[in-house]
């Protein structure tokens, strides 16, 4: 059974063991493998997304030796996640149909995680069509936080492509989970909820997208944060709050900038392979421009040491 743990974006996939009878040996009794995923994570946790990419493309290779398929696909998706993470998402679709193809082979057809991580990669790289047809597969999955992770992408890449109808079931998704929910559950309610109530009623839409923000913010998702942030900026910019409106996107572009900031300095190398240097659109980097942008201009980086000359 595939247990997801959900940060900022996605964080690496924990397989754990169904039943009680005694399984047959598998990668993780191979110690080479397990070094490999114990210091891909590690890696990861720490930003440094080109070792953790590395690392990972070894655990898998090394499934493979075993011809282990359970193995295969926790290695392949920990590494289309570190791709996603380090702003590769064309080579995080060529991860998830290798995976996926490994997987199938060895009788694996747990694929709603594969979904998930697949319409993230749309999403960055705005294809809101393929990504709203991905996460619709993820969103019935049992892992309640998998299934609201796919909602919530699902709602952003509608609201992206103004498909009303697909955000709305996104909606009618979130809002039909059982109580108690995660914390990144009640997040992506409340952002989802927010962009469906932005065009009628701005204040509603203003007030759930700051919950959502806090929400975040408690998650350390602090992508998520920025960007509701960002729709609470559009809302009180619909409301004529125009004082409001551009202090929310200028909190959202610091935030972002020193996303992108942490992101150069922990992993240079991911930096330069990745889409910021192509330009896609959903990097921190971008955002922070636009954002910045919105809110008549400010300082993105105001505790910067000061150069000298």
């Amino acid at each position: 059974m595939m247990q997801l743990r959900v940060l900022v974006l996605f964080a690496p996939l924990t397989l754990a063991a169904c039943g009680g009878a005694q399984e047959a040996p598998t990668a993780r009794d191979d110690a080479q493998w397990d070094q490999a995923m114990t210091a891909g994570k590690s890696a990861f946790d720490l930003g440094r997304y080109s070792v953790a990419i590395s690392q990972y493309r070894r655990a898998a290779s090394l499934a493979l030796l075993r011809d282990d398929g359970v193995a295969a696909s926790e290695a392949g998706y920990d590494l289309a996640v570190a791709q996603l993470a380090a702003d590769q998402p064309q080579d995080a679709l060529q991860t998830l149909q290798a995976a996926r193809q490994a997987a199938a082979a060895r009788g694996d057809t747990h694929t709603a995680s594969f979904d998930l991580v697949q319409a993230a990669a749309f999403y960055r790289l705005h294809n809101t069509a393929q990504s709203i047809d991905a996460a619709e597969r993820a969103v019935g999955d049992s892992d309640q936080a998998l299934a609201g992770r796919a909602a919530l992408i699902m709602g952003l890449a509608a609201d992206d492509a103004g498909n009303s109808a697909a955000l709305q079931r996104a909606n009618t998704v979130l809002q039909g989970f059982k109580k108690p929910l995660p914390r990144s559950v009640q997040a992506g309610q409340a952002e989802i909820a927010a962009r469906v109530a932005l065009s009628s009623t701005p204040a509603t839409a203003l007030g759930l997208a700051k919950h959502a923000a806090e929400l975040w913010r408690d998650e350390a998702s602090y992508r998520d944060m920025s960007r509701a942030l960002a729709l609470g900026g559009t809302a009180a910019s619909r409301m004529g709050d125009t004082a409001q409106a551009k202090s929310l996107w200028a909190r959202a572009a610091q935030s972002a900038a020193m996303q992108a900031s942490d992101e150069a300095q922990g992993d240079a190398a991911t930096l330069a392979h990745g889409a910021i240097s192509r330009g896609n659109p959903h990097t921190a980097q971008s955002d922070a421009a636009l954002w910045s942008q919105q809110a008549g201009g400010v300082l993105l980086h105001p505790f910067e040491k000061p150069k000298t000359h």
